[in-house]
């Protein structure tokens, strides 16, 4: 019994202390101070407007347990920094007496910059404070890397804060590599050629706003969670197979970063039977096979091996491309198909050790290669619930999203709402 108790006293201190980060950023050990006790009341009255289109004050204070007199002091400091306003008293019919007023977020208080990077094109979006879009641009990479990508970059953004009509909230920015959000550091993303880069220093200084970096697949787990297919589910993966395989991972609606910052580099995993050197250096990683360029190179080889008769027609001399692949795939050539199928194995196959690990409730494919269509993704689905428990699985369900940037930037979002609001 002690245990036991001992084990849930130290779960919801661990989730108190996750539902404060937002609010004291890296000062845990500084004490509760009165001012702090009053950001944090005011971050659950945030929180519980957020949620609802229109709240009473006598409501609030059922939500949150907090007194009616702090509900109305709170509520109060709101409404004078613009963040909530009146709308007016509730219509309830038959009610005897004064009516409440009711309350509601100001979404137009303030407007946010989300960006998602990918490796041809960045995104810039204006959003409000309810995600919605107010402008959108993109921008080509055409091949920039280092400190050019990031010349590009900051002219991008300066162009979309120069169209903001509010005080901006701040910018929070998606991108493949390896990330450390806390510092806004991106220790690698080899594509771009940065290491150990500092960006939201960069960009903070440049732009005098709060910056957030995070991993783009990270955020896209966020985005489900707030905003999209898996709204509210807090035990989540994203999976996203393309150029190469990202995994974000959600637990009681929190990112898993991992000590380095690495968490869910699913595709640098050695798997039996796979000996193809990789990108990365390493031999026989997941991504030799379940990616485009895995893809491209085996088929390279089938047509060395005078495979792939309808592959060969439609590339003729030229270089093996992923639509070209599509192409064959979707004309039936048998080489090419067994060669997808044996792709999808093998995530399936990857998917169900990490369902195994993490038992999650959703799992979210997402990215280029879900084109192939339901063939792929039954066969993804087929493999892990043939080779997990039925008990494990019989909550968890994979469900396929068509890849676009609303996810990435939802969750660039709600992670700048999380960390300046509390939301």
């Amino acid at each position: 019994m002690l245990i036991s108790y001992s084990l849930a006293f130290v779960r919801n201190t661990y989730k108190l202390i996750f539902i404060v980060c937002p609010l004291l950023k890296s000062n845990l050990d500084q004490k509760a101070t009165p001012k702090f006790l009053k950001k944090h009341n005011e971050a659950l009255l945030l929180r519980e407007i957020y949620a609802h289109e229109a709240v009473s004050r006598v409501q609030l204070a059922k939500l949150t347990k907090l007194s009616k007199p702090s509900v109305t002091e709170l509520t109060q400091g709101l409404i004078e920094k613009g963040l909530i306003f009146e709308i007016g008293p509730e219509d309830v019919p038959d009610k005897v007496g004064k009516k409440p007023t009711l309350i509601a977020l100001n979404a137009d208080a303030y407007q946010m910059i989300c960006v998602v990077i990918h490796n041809t094109t960045i995104v810039v979006s204006l959003l409000d404070l309810r995600v919605q879009v107010i402008e959108v641009e993109k921008v080509p990479l055409n091949g920039s890397t280092g400190n050019d990508l990031v010349d590009l970059l900051a002219r991008a953004i300066k162009r979309m804060v120069d169209k903001a009509t509010r005080p901006i909230l701040g910018i929070s920015l998606g991108s493949p590599g390896i990330i450390d959000t806390l510092n806004g550091v991106i220790h690698l993303t080899a594509n771009f050629g940065w290491h150990n880069l500092p960006l939201a220093q960069i960009l903070t200084d440049q732009f005098q706003v709060p910056v957030y970096i995070g991993n783009d697949t990270n955020f896209a787990a966020m985005g489900e969670y707030r905003f999209g297919i898996a709204q509210g589910v807090g035990a989540l993966l994203v999976v996203e197979v393309g150029e190469g395989i990202g995994v974000g991972i959600l637990d009681d609606g929190r990112i898993i970063h991992g000590s380095t910052y690495a968490a869910g580099e699913l595709g640098h995993t050695p798997f039996p039977f796979l000996d193809d050197v990789c990108i990365c250096g390493q031999c026989g990683c997941l991504e030799t096979l379940v990616s485009w360029w895995g893809l491209k190179r085996h088929a390279e080889v089938l047509l060395k091996q005078q495979h792939a008769v309808l592959l060969r027609q439609i590339v003729g001399d030229g270089p093996v491309t992923s639509d070209a692949i599509r192409t064959a795939f979707e004309a039936g050539d048998p080489d090419i198909i067994a060669l997808v199928d044996k792709a999808a194995n093998y995530l399936g196959r990857a998917l169900v050790i990490v369902i195994n690990l993490l038992n999650p409730y959703y799992v979210v494919l997402t990215g280029s290669l879900l084109t192939f269509g339901d063939r792929f993704i039954d066969t993804v689905r087929t493999t892990v619930h043939d080779h997990t428990l039925p008990y494990i699985t019989s909550r968890t369900q994979i469900v396929a999203e068509p890849l676009d940037d609303k996810s990435i930037m939802y969750g660039a979002g709600a992670f700048l709402l999380e960390r300046e609001l509390g939301l």
